[in-house]
């Protein structure tokens, strides 16, 4: 399995991959559980092993149909240096998305 990192490909192992993606999809349900919108959760990792961002989609919660766990992750994490993290998504982009 490979992760997509702003056009670079990094090799990932499997007990790292089921460990970020589990953090992602906890995200996922407790934006359900909370109301905030759809099940779908994004993580951002530093270093192969640091999460520092955790997000889940805000489209209901803020009215705003950009607010997909991806994009808040992305918006949270502006001020980090970006060549030492990659994003976790459960979910392909949209074409709107891009």
């Amino acid at each position: 399995m490979y992760f997509f990192v702003f056009s670079l490909v990094v090799p990932a192992t499997e007990d790292r991959d089921q460990k970020f993606i589990t953090k992602a999809v906890e995200e996922a349900y407790k934006g359900v559980e909370c109301g905030d919108g759809r099940p779908f959760g994004a993580i951002i990792v530093r270093n192969d092993h640091e999460v520092i961002v955790s997000c889940h989609n805000m489209v209901l919660r803020n009215k705003d149909p950009t607010a997909h766990a991806e994009v808040i992750a992305i918006r949270e994490v502006t001020s980090i240096f970006l060549s030492s993290i990659f994003l976790v998504h459960l979910c392909n982009l949209i074409c709107l998305c891009l």
